[in-house]
């Protein structure tokens, strides 16, 4: 007995063993796309961010370990200056939190609750502080250290432009920083807004530029010396803007025009430290004891000894995947688009970006809605329909690049690809002789195309329009015509707002005529089934409707005439008399349609989507009905028999039947079992990104960058992705190179909603150590202003709703997050003590409420300061912004405080920009012509908004885009002086775009010009008097940019 029982327990035991004998390891794997390094203090480690985790590695190489493990992301790593801590940065309450982990892993311990968005960037020399920017309770940003064992927080310093980056110099006696800065994914950005090199000295509260040259500095860091400092730059520009049809020639780097590492000396004098070319080097990182930086270039690390060269670190990871990448859903809604079958038994949906297909009428049990999956790409698969005998379908995907051409065969789902190159496709259709499909290709051999449906033929060129868009376009019944839109150039105030005209193009003659011939918005064109009449819709007369234009001379007047449908026998042949065809045009639906209309050829009934909903009318446009109720429709279709109208609504399939009474309604479900694949779908996301850019950006020349190379260069670093805001950043790195504005990606949602501070209503005296939070200032409008509820600066706040504070952490976890508009109960006094302290109670406000009331204090300062000191001669407007509403605020507020001024001051700093000035220019260029008086008063110029007198535009660093426009054409048009700083050059016309992964992205669609040809993109304003502002003078209440207006203005009126 005991004999056998031993050898069952061996024989168990190998049989347990026999199985994971058989298992292979992939063992540690190479990382690359490292990001955010960061040099432990005496150089023996690299901590660095990876698939959204603080990971730690032997800075000479070897395994790295993660010591942060959650779901959301976690950035720029900082050590303690005892190597035991790493600092470090997360989203998982939403925004950034500042928070620290032991570094060789643990419980990781939360230290700042501000809401808003706070990163570390360095520890002081003692141990006792970490440095960061923010805002905090001031309207503006500043720099500010945190006691990381009291959770004190100190403002060191306040700048009213961007600062970005402190760290504590070698000696620990001064912070060097930032000001201004593009992102750092754009490190060969020139112009005013590139990141300069500042020092403060906490001692005497002074601050000092150390180097700018109007490249960026990135990564700065501390040097190995005390007054020196190391960052990322370059040395010479690399051309990017072009002139008007004068592409630069294709980038050829150097070591100059290349990101690299550089050494400033206390006086900013550079001495460059690396010599790559091509790329750049990121995420610059220096350990001062240990005489060692390190970097990442071009997806890998490397380290560097002083005085030594560059040597690349090879660091591995076994690396668990912390996210499901393939997730199993069962997807019961969330169509886009469908198509009926020939026989009305089936449709092929898509859903997720994949085709699908599922029977209208199903069977019994669990498995009858099960829909079969025809597609199994992580990209684009859309636009299926059906070919006329329904054993096949076509459909539009990036499988393979570009948005191409496909046919299925669905008995064997067999793919034959149709379209090749790098155009896209878009706007599938049947041809009217059932024996093609039409289609329209983009890029320069675009336009409208025919491919036979049978798959045996090439596709063939039916109108050639070569352009970036798709267009709207419709076969005549017969196939000899082609109506389509094309756009009337300069014919809008802007050109997006250009009027577009209805064309035919007739495929025999070869020749294109313009139907409509008016500046207004004409589109979406149809035919009518008998061949007479061409409709579309159209704004002419302000509000859109649907139009119709008779293809030959009527025998009556309009009013003369009764529309009756005569079924034709035989085929339809379109015959069409060109003469005066404009003036034939006459108003058929007199509601708001989207899309085009849908001519039925049994009865002539015009079926359309208005508000929502599908509705038919007569031939002759009268009698309009609802077929359907309760809006939400989407893409819609019709039936081969003409039997049934088909529709996308909220998610779901839905078919109804418009040829029985009450129009019956089926809908159509589905159970699609389906797993996404995250990984895949980045890829597809991040190759949709490159195509939409190599399709669709501005510059067909790329800013002389070499596009399909760098996908290659960046397509390595997707392993390194695993959380949206790496996707994001990826991205950005990519089209980074480009060197554009516009251009950013955003991540996708999913993030963690914020945390909501309520603002104090004053800002705080963060010196003081005390209890309470002692009133630094109380700006005028803020609640403490008023004399109910007045709290004088220099007074302390001992608490606030019941609970004691001063200025720590704990003031914004515990007492004003989540208080936003709601009351607060504080306890005042004019000394640090609760004996004799009054209670103050009133609405809490959001942070960028105080903020308002501080910037509407200075507008309204220096409107009071430039009339005052100008006698009254003079006045002063800020636009904020270059949006619709700043436009009818200029011009509710210019006419009213210019009137009686003889000169006034446009003030365009702090504008991002938008799309409002030329039309500005247009109100103030303006010309009398005449004198209107009426009886008894005085005589009024004609037109009444006229403005010829002194102008100065004020503009800086701080204004972008469209706020860089306005000053260039004031100036451009002789109708003022230019006064202040460069603007920053970030000036393309732009739209934006989603990704398959939910990430979003901006698309820079058209260039900005001056009028010699010269870009405004990467090439700024310049002012025609250059003049500077620092911190000191802005906070000291001056503005020496303001004086040198009123000065420039005052010799102007003098004459």
């Amino acid at each position: 007995m005991v004999r056998l029982r031993a050898l069952s327990v061996a024989a168990l035991a190998l049989c347990a063993t026999l199985p994971f004998a058989q298992l292979t390891s992939t063992g540690p794997q190479p990382i690359v796309g490292a990001r955010s390094l960061a040099l432990s203090p005496d150089g023996k480690r690299l901590a660095f961010v990876y698939r959204g985790d603080i990971w730690v590695a032997p800075s000479s190489g070897g395994k790295a370990t993660p010591v942060t493990n959650h779901i959301e992301m976690e950035d720029s790593p900082v050590w303690s200056p005892d190597g035991k801590w790493i600092a470090y940065a997360s989203n998982r309450y939403g925004g950034n939190s500042i928070m620290a982990v032991p570094a060789d892993g643990g419980q990781t311990q939360r230290l700042t609750w501000f809401g808003g968005s706070e990163s570390p960037s360095d520890w002081s020399p003692d141990g006792s502080k970490i440095l960061f920017r923010s805002s905090r309770d001031d309207a503006y940003n500043g720099v500010f250290e945190l006691d990381v064992r009291t959770l004190r927080f100190q403002s060191l310093f306040t700048d009213m432009m961007t600062v970005r980056d402190p760290k504590y110099a070698a000696d620990g006696k001064s912070i060097l920083y930032n000001r201004f800065g593009f992102p750092w994914t754009r490190p060969r950005y020139e112009g005013s807004a590139a990141a300069q090199v500042w020092r403060f000295d906490p001692a005497t509260g002074s601050r000092a530029k150390v180097r700018s040259n109007g490249f960026q500095h990135l990564w700065l860091n501390a040097g190995f010396d005390s007054g020196t400092a190391l960052c990322v730059t370059v040395g010479e520009k690399t051309p990017s803007s072009s002139y008007v049809g004068k592409p630069i020639p294709k980038n050829v780097d150097s070591v100059a025009r290349t990101p690299n590492v550089v050494q400033l000396d206390s006086r900013g004098n550079a001495r460059r430290l690396t010599d790559f070319v091509g790329g750049g080097v990121r995420f610059l990182t220096v350990a001062p004891k240990a005489n060692l930086l390190a970097f990442e270039y071009e997806g890998s690390v490397y380290s560097m000894a002083v005085g030594g060269k560059p040597q690349k670190v090879e660091i591995v990871a076994v690396q668990d995947e912390k996210f499901t990448n393939e997730e199993r859903l069962i997807l019961t809604s969330g169509v886009d688009e469908f198509t009926l079958s020939p026989k009305n038994d089936e449709v092929v949906f898509a859903v997720r970006s994949e085709l699908w297909k599922v029977p209208v009428k199903k069977g019994d049990g669990p498995n009858a809605n099960d829909a079969t999956q025809l597609t199994d790409w992580p990209g684009l698969d859309e636009a299926p329909i059906y070919a006329p005998d329904g054993s096949a379908i076509f459909f539009v995907s990036d499988r393979e690049g570009a948005r191409n051409l496909y046919r299925m065969t669905l008995a064997d789902k067999k793919v034959q690809r149709i379209t090749a190159g790098d155009n896209d496709v878009f706007s599938l259709g049947m041809h009217p002789d059932k024996k093609s499909l039409t289609f329209w290709v983009t890029g320069r051999q675009g336009g409208a195309y025919t491919v036979p449906v049978d798959g045996s033929g090439a596709p063939q060129l039916a109108l050639a329009m070569p352009g970036s868009g798709p267009r709207e376009f419709a076969f005549s019944p017969d196939g000899r015509w082609i109506a389509y839109i094309d756009r009337l150039n300069e014919s809008g105030y802007y050109y997006w707002e250009s009027g577009s005209n209805v064309w035919v193009y007739d495929t025999t003659s070869k020749r294109g005529y313009n139907v409509t011939q008016e500046n207004s918005g004409n589109y979406n064109p149809a035919w009518s089934s008998d061949g007479k009449y061409l409709y579309f819709n159209s704004n002419r007369a302000g509000s859109s409707a649907v139009y119709l234009v008779p293809l030959q001379k009527e025998q009556a007047r309009e009013e003369d005439l009764t529309l009756k449908f005569e079924k034709p026998e035989g085929a339809v042949k379109v015959e069409i008399d060109f003469t005066d065809i404009q003036n034939r045009v006459r108003r058929f639906l007199s509601q708001d349609v989207q899309g085009a209309v849908f001519s039925e050829p049994e009865k002539g009934e015009i079926y359309f989507r208005s508000a929502g909903d599908l509705w038919k009318a007569g031939y002759d446009g009268q009698g309009a009905r609802r077929i359907t109720s309760g809006g939400g429709i989407g893409a819609w279709g019709f039936s081969e028999d003409l039997s049934q109208a088909y529709f996308v609504k909220d998610g779901g399939m839905h078919l109804v039947e418009v040829k029985k009474p009450n129009f019956p309604l089926t809908s159509v479900s589905f159970r699609s079992d389906w797993t996404r694949d995250t990984r895949l779908e980045r890829k597809a996301a991040f190759d949709q990104f490159w195509r939409e850019y190599n399709r669709s950006f501005y510059d067909g020349n790329f800013h002389g960058r070499d596009w399909a190379a760098t996908k290659k260069r960046y397509e390595p670093l997707l392993d390194s992705v695993r959380h949206r805001n790496e996707m994001a950043t990826l991205l950005n790195m990519l089209v980074g190179e480009l060197e554009a504005s516009h251009t950013e990606a955003g991540a996708a949602p999913g993030n963690p909603g914020g945390e909501s501070t309520a603002h104090p209503g004053f800002t705080i005296d963060t010196s003081w150590g005390g209890a309470g939070l002692k009133v630094k200032e109380v700006p005028e409008g803020a609640p403490g202003s008023f004399e109910q509820t007045r709290i004088r600066p220099g007074e302390y706040v001992l608490q606030i709703n019941g609970s004691d504070v001063r200025a720590d952490e704990a003031l914004f976890r515990d007492v004003l997050n989540g208080q936003t508009g709601r009351d607060l109960t504080l306890l005042v006094n004019s000394v640090p003590d609760k004996t004799g302290a009054r209670t103050v109670k009133y609405r809490a406000l959001s942070g960028g409420a105080y903020s308002g009331i501080v910037r509407r204090n200075l507008l309204e300062w220096r409107r009071k300061y430039v009339e005052e000191k100008s006698g009254g001669k003079l006045t002063y407007v800020h636009i904020a912004g270059m949006g619709g509403g700043n436009f009818d605020q200029f011009q509710r507020e210019f006419w009213q405080v210019v009137s009686g001024k003889q000169g006034v001051v446009i003030d365009v700093r702090n504008n991002g920009g938008g799309n409002i000035s030329d039309r500005l220019i247009d109100i103030i260029e303006r010309k009398p012509h005449s004198y209107y008086v009426p009886r008894d008063e005085d005589p009024l110029l004609s037109p009444g908004q006229t403005w010829a007198k002194p102008t100065v535009v004020m503009h800086a660093e701080t204004s972008f885009s469209n706020a860089e426009m306005f000053p260039y054409a004031m100036r451009q048009r002789g109708l003022a002086t230019l006064v202040g700083m460069p603007t920053p050059g970030y000036v393309i016309w732009t739209g934006g775009f989603r990704l398959v992964d939910g990430t979003s992205a901006r698309m820079p669609g058209s260039g900005v010009y001056r009028i010699d040809g010269s870009p405004l993109e990467n090439m700024g304003q310049q002012p025609d008097q250059k003049v500077d502002i620092t911190p000191e003078e802005f906070f000291a209440g001056k503005d020496p940019q303001l004086d040198r207006a009123i000065e420039t203005l005052l010799r102007q009126v003098g004459k």
